[in-house]
């Protein structure tokens, strides 16, 4: 497949004296995967490309093409010529939104008279950026990949002895992407990356119901990302986990709406971070959650693409600039994750760009890697610390209401812990608090953040999220059976 290089796609920057502003990007991945299920093994190839132009004068206007596999370079040419028109048209003469269906697609907004300030749309002031960036990766070939599912699933078998009546499915990714922008501003970056992920889920039937644990680790770079120790240690936690769930108490409807002290794992602290993270997204921001905040002194939640093994790290957004680490709650501190876009709305302030995230439509504020700061309390320490109090651990599913504030986190399993023992394992939990309660109730927080890749439900943004232990004084927990 033919990548067209950052000088072709300046030589289509022609036109841009038509309009405020314009770009080009190219968005190019390449997917290797394997897919245990059942007994076999299946492998999987994905490689597709994008090309987008993006333009700004009345509206936001926007084009791109897809299915070029086998275009001749002659053919791609007139197709990045037809895309930059298409976009440039939009811009400048479109009052709404619309999108094309088919190998291209065009769409575009515009606020006449609005609050971004004048007429038309205006994109904050930033840095040009050009160079070329690359995450090191060690040799790669697909044996390496075959080993290491084979090592997994191996593993597993041997550790539950045979027991044929748990499912195993492993899902393994090793994804290269290429990425460059070119704009009418002197844009012209080009970044390199790879991914690899992996995805275990253990399925058991248990008198008429199903119990399932899954886990998911990875990160930038290549297969070395997947540290051997650490995948043990989940293998272990995941089949323990299954055991517990097995004999696991129900949570009594009775004290459904009860407050407790609540320790949260790394999994579900890095659930609790992104959710915090999506409601300070500068278009889903709704700053009535926010007023008046109080968290206690050392508290952050932070947001850094710029971790060097980070899930959601990256060098430029998809506006070509620079990421940067930002402190996003503090007990000072209220920042939002903003675009260009966004960031020229007068009311937030002019504040710094840098997480847009889109290649084929208007970009979005997003998260990138996003985390709870740790601090200086050992687990063991603050679980014993508590006296009493439940520990969730994992995530089966998480929601927010950004209208009202309120987050859910249903845990795989909780427990509970009284004078540092296990009393018993619990199922059917979910914490369900604001965010305002959650924030001003962490009283400890442990010393080390793990990271762990997700990719974003709505529209595929890969994100990692992450945070140490986490102790809350009083959350809310409710029964949940679904």
């Amino acid at each position: 497949m033919y990548i067209p290089t950052n000088d072709l796609l300046i030589k289509h920057l022609g036109k841009a004296k038509m309009v405020k502003y314009l770009d080009i990007k190219v968005c190019h991945n390449k997917c290797n995967s394997l897919i245990f299920k059942g007994d076999a093994i299946a492998a999987r190839e994905d490689e597709d490309i994008v090309i987008t132009a993006r333009a700004v004068a009345n509206g936001y206007g926007i084009a791109s093409v897809s299915k070029i596999e086998s275009t001749p370079s002659s053919s791609l040419e007139h197709s990045i010529d037809d895309i930059v028109e298409q976009a440039i048209e939009h811009a400048t003469s479109s009052l709404s939104y619309s999108q094309a269906d088919g190998s291209s697609s065009g769409s575009s907004i515009s606020n006449g008279s609005n609050r971004r300030g004048g007429y038309g749309v205006n994109l904050v002031e930033v840095d040009v950026e050009r160079g070329y960036a690359t995450t090191p990766v060690a040799d790669y070939d697909s044996t390496s990949l075959y080993e290491l599912i084979d090592y997994v699933v191996s593993t597993l078998r041997s550790r539950l002895r045979g027991r044929d009546d748990v499912r195993i499915e492993v899902s393994l990714s090793y994804v290269e992407s290429e990425n460059g922008l070119v704009s009418s501003e002197g844009t012209d970056i080009r970044e390199r990356t790879a991914t690899t992920t992996i995805d275990i889920r253990l399925t058991m039937r248990y008198h008429g119901g199903i119990i399932q644990v899954s886990k998911s680790m990875g990160g930038r770079g290549g297969i070395e990302v997947l540290k051997r120790k650490s995948m043990d240690d989940a293998l272990d936690e995941m089949i323990a986990t299954m055991n517990h769930l097995v004999h696991a108490k129900q949570f009594s409807i009775l004290e459904s709406g009860i407050r407790f002290k609540v320790v949260l794992d790394n999994e579900a602290g890095g659930a609790l971070a992104r959710l915090i993270g999506n409601m300070l997204e500068a278009d889903e921001f709704n700053p009535k959650i926010f007023s008046s905040l109080y968290v206690q002194e050392g508290v952050e939640v932070v947001d850094d693409p710029t971790l060097p093994n980070g899930y959601g790290s990256f060098v430029w957004d998809d506006e070509g600039v620079r990421g940067r680490r930002k402190v996003l709650i503090g007990s000072d501190t209220l920042n939002l994750l903003h675009t260009r876009l966004t960031a020229c709305i007068p009311e937030d302030g002019y504040s710094t760009p840098g997480n847009a995230r889109g290649v084929d439509g208007i970009p979005k504020p997003s998260v990138s890697n996003v985390y709870i700061k740790p601090m200086d309390w050992y687990v063991d320490e603050m679980v014993d610390d508590a006296r009493e109090c439940i520990l969730m651990k994992g995530v089966e599913r998480v929601s927010a209401d950004t209208r009202r504030g309120i987050v859910e986190i249903k845990p795989i399993i909780a427990y509970h812990v009284k004078d540092n023992e296990m009393m018993y394992a619990i199922k059917g939990i979910s914490l369900q608090d604001s965010i305002r309660n959650i924030l001003k109730g962490i009283d400890a927080i442990s010393r080390v953040a793990i990271l762990k890749p997700y990719r974003d439900e709505r529209y595929g943004f890969r994100i990692g999220e992450g945070s140490p232990y986490i102790r809350l004084e009083s959350a809310r927990c409710v029964c949940s059976v679904i």
